[in-house]
């Protein structure tokens, strides 16, 4: 993939992508709702196919004139929920809010956690990380209160990665463990593996390598033994980032060529790019620049014709570093006047 060389490593480094998963329970019904029960921030939330906006606005219109609360309701999570799926998080949050408002005045526990979670997915979607943990944590005791041990382990696991996302991975990894207890007991592998991921996270954020390889390490055997390819895919690259970023890069290479085969077998070109992009960043620290930057535009292709502006910024600032490194001024010349427009395909 890259030929080590044995210069010394640049003052700068390049950034590196850690692939980072939220809990997911699938979606199930309660007993006392129509609604679905306990999505995540991370869950693409499909409606029944064939279904438009239209349709489900004139459920809503005609349950209102019937004065049916819970058709209501149901049509305006509906609604909410194609919202949120077509990346109009705002939209999703004010129809969640009106469903919450309403299954709060039905008495209907299970559907007002189902809408606590919904909440607290809009707002962190939107990076309301605050308002995303005070949903969460109003919707975790009534999870708790009903039994549901599956939902309370998911409802934990998105609070871990609000904390996550605010910088306490101390914070997170206290509710990560307390989800991974519970889905333990429920005998959950694939939600085990998820958890284990996150908790590999915490660890790497607070510069525990160990604890974060072994993590991801079992994430990636449980994926592996449950067959759920995209699952270990994000672990092995999780693994192979561990090793990059703590100086250990030749052992990258082979975890993340893995997560690259894999990614590629499954078609998913963002998972794709984020494995290109870090085996970019692998061979520039072992001294590899011209394979580094073949690898860099084949990540930012990817991240383009994904629409992933995140992941792009991330590669072209990791071109930038890489044709700033003093090792490669001979190799690669002088950076490009208009650097983006040239790496356009």
């Amino acid at each position: 993939m890259c030929t080590p060389a044995h210069a010394s490593l640049s003052a700068t480094s390049a950034a590196l992508t850690l692939v980072c998963s939220l809990v997911v329970v699938p979606i199930a019904r309660s007993q006392d709702s129509s609604l679905p029960v306990a999505r995540s921030a991370s869950i693409q939330l499909a409606p029944e196919v064939g279904v438009s906006l239209a349709g489900y606005e004139a459920d809503l219109k005609a349950a209102i004139d019937g004065n049916d609360p819970k058709s209501q309701a149901l049509a305006l999570d509906r609604i909410g929920a194609l919202y949120f799926m077509h990346g109009n998080p705002a939209e999703a949050l004010k129809h969640f809010e009106r469903v919450l408002s309403i299954v709060h005045k039905l008495g209907q526990q299970a559907s007002e956690a189902t809408a606590l979670s919904d909440i607290g997915a809009a707002d962190f979607a939107m990076g309301r990380n605050e308002e995303a943990l005070e949903a969460f944590k109003q919707a975790l005791p009534i999870w708790r209160r009903a039994g549901n041990q599956d939902h309370e382990a998911a409802t934990l696991g998105d609070i871990g990665e609000v904390f996550r996302a605010l910088g306490d991975p101390v914070e997170a990894l206290r509710f990560d463990e307390r989800a991974l207890r519970l889905y333990k007991t429920a005998g959950n592998r694939d939600s085990q593996a998820t958890v284990l991921n996150n908790i590999g996270l915490a660890y790497y954020a607070s510069h525990d390598k160990k604890n974060a390889h072994d993590a991801f390490q079992k994430a990636r055997e449980l994926y592996h033994a449950g067959m759920n390819l995209s699952g270990e895919a994000n672990a092995l690259n999780n693994i192979g980032g561990t090793y990059n970023a703590f100086g250990e890069t030749s052992r990258a290479l082979d975890p993340f060529q893995l997560a690259l085969a894999i990614h590629r077998q499954t078609g998913n070109r963002k998972g794709e790019a984020t494995t290109l992009n870090n085996l970019g960043t692998a061979c520039s620290r072992l001294g590899d620049g011209k394979r580094a930057l073949e690898l860099y535009k084949q990540a930012l292709l990817a991240f383009r014709a994904e629409r992933d502006a995140k992941g792009a910024a991330t590669t072209m600032k990791n071109i930038e570093l890489l044709y700033a490194d003093r090792r490669y001024r001979s190799s690669l010349g002088e950076i490009p006047n208009n650097l983006s427009d040239s790496l356009a395909p």
